[in-house]
């Protein structure tokens, strides 16, 4: 298959995986909070949220380093190697969540109160933490993620909507969500092992150590967006008095992630091409192309906000609609910095680059919003124009390091000629 068809039909399989991961969550959720109700429900959410955190921490940076070993693996014994150091690492890492977690679980009360939901859940996110995903799009072969998720959802989905009846039924929830996890772990595992010879093999301690921490700068900079955002939450619960308020920037904040998960699909294609073949000229395609989709898409967002804040939040937020025009700058910045990031900056080897420009992204927001807090001028407005241009920080600095590769690369070329 020519290398651009192939770059389409996966950019296309993970376009139908995103929305399944909107459809299925959105119906799950339908259910779940009526059937169980709000008392009940909340338990649910609120592990899910500590699930969340642990994924990013089993995860560690593994998809996107995974992702280029195998692209630029080139044999099959090398990725046995890079499979099976990742596998080990990801285990090791789960017995030290699993040791972590107790205090925590014993330290909140939710969590506290319901122990056996909050272990089940852990086992369930190990699952889906053990998923070998970078493998598939390593060798840009992602149709199986996207026919995995829905199989392994219809029948998790399936079975919560007939088992789960009402509130004495919460623990079938992780259980059955965990089947699900369990069914696209098995299946994915016996795709790399029997159709792509792909098994475990003893991998010395050296190599699991360079594994580690290479993946860590992976992981800081995955990490540093979650504490951007969850930092800038924390801010606003202690500095906002309305609760109103910060219920509107909630909202909005959904809006714009549920947007920016739009851009993935095109980034996690175009990782493992750009990792193998230094397609430039596809990479410029798309950048004059999106820009100004993205550049109409953000004004009807800004201008749709009234509708937007009526189908997620409802009547009584209408009037915060104008926080989602306030943000919708973010989702302009947002694409350019996201194809500036993984597609290039990891791509070329430059890794460390594009994890500072994330970690000076986030030290921005949070030394903006100290100064906000300090000089008395803390409102959501001004928090809504400081994450703007936080993002906007984002794409400046991995622009400049873009730029900068270029630079290096054509004066190096110069020198060979």
């Amino acid at each position: 298959m020519p290398d651009r068809s192939r770059l389409a039909k996966n950019t296309a399989f993970q376009y139908g995986l995103q929305l399944a991961k909107y459809l299925f969550p959105f119906v799950t959720v339908a259910y779940l909070t009526r059937t169980l109700g709000p008392d009940t429900y909340a338990i649910r959410a609120y592990v899910m949220a500590a699930m969340t955190f642990m994924l990013m921490f089993l995860e560690f940076g593994f998809t996107v380093y995974g992702t280029k070993s195998i692209a630029e693996a080139g044999s099959v014994d090398e990725e046995r190697i890079e499979t099976s150091a990742i596998t080990y690492t990801r285990i090791g890492l789960s017995a030290v969540g699993a040791v972590a977690l107790v205090p925590i679980t014993l330290a909140l009360p939710i969590m506290a109160a319901n122990p056996l939901y909050v272990a089940i859940a852990y086992v369930g996110t190990c699952f889906k933490a053990y998923l070998p995903d970078y493998i598939f799009r390593g060798q840009e072969d992602m149709g199986i993620i996207t026919y995995r998720y829905v199989v392994s959802q219809i029948v998790a989905v399936g079975l919560i909507f007939l088992m789960v009846n009402g509130p004495q039924d919460l623990l079938l929830v992780p259980i059955l969500e965990g089947l699900g996890a369990l069914i696209a772990l098995v299946w994915s595992w016996e795709n790399v092992v029997r159709k792509r010879g792909i098994t475990l093999v003893r991998v010395s301690g050296q190599r699991l150590k360079a594994v580690f921490g290479e993946s860590t700068v992976y992981f800081i900079s995955t990490a540093s967006t979650g504490i951007l955002s969850s930092i800038t939450l924390l801010f606003i619960g202690y500095f906002i008095t309305d609760a109103a308020q910060v219920s509107y920037w909630s909202i909005a904040m959904t809006a714009v992630v549920a947007v920016q998960a739009l851009y993935s699909p095109i980034t996690n294609s175009l990782f493992p091409h750009m990792v193998k073949r230094r397609d430039f000229d596809i990479l410029k395609k798309l950048m004059m192309v999106g820009m100004p989709v993205v550049l109409v898409g953000t004004i009807a967002f800004a201008l749709l906000n009234n509708v937007i804040m009526l189908l997620l939040g409802g009547e009584e937020y209408l009037e915060g609609a104008y926080m989602i025009a306030l943000v919708s700058p973010i989702l302009f910045f947002s694409y350019p910095a996201q194809m500036l990031g993984t597609p290039v900056l990891a791509a070329v080897g430059r890794v460390r680059q594009m994890t500072a420009s994330s970690v000076t992204a986030c030290l921005f927001q949070i030394i903006g919003l100290c100064l906000l807090a300090a000089t008395g001028m803390f409102t959501i407005e001004a928090v809504a124009v400081l994450r703007c241009s936080s993002e906007a920080v984002l794409f400046g600095v991995r622009a400049f390091f873009t730029w900068r590769y270029f630079r290096e690369t054509r004066a190096m070329a110069a020198q060979e000629d």
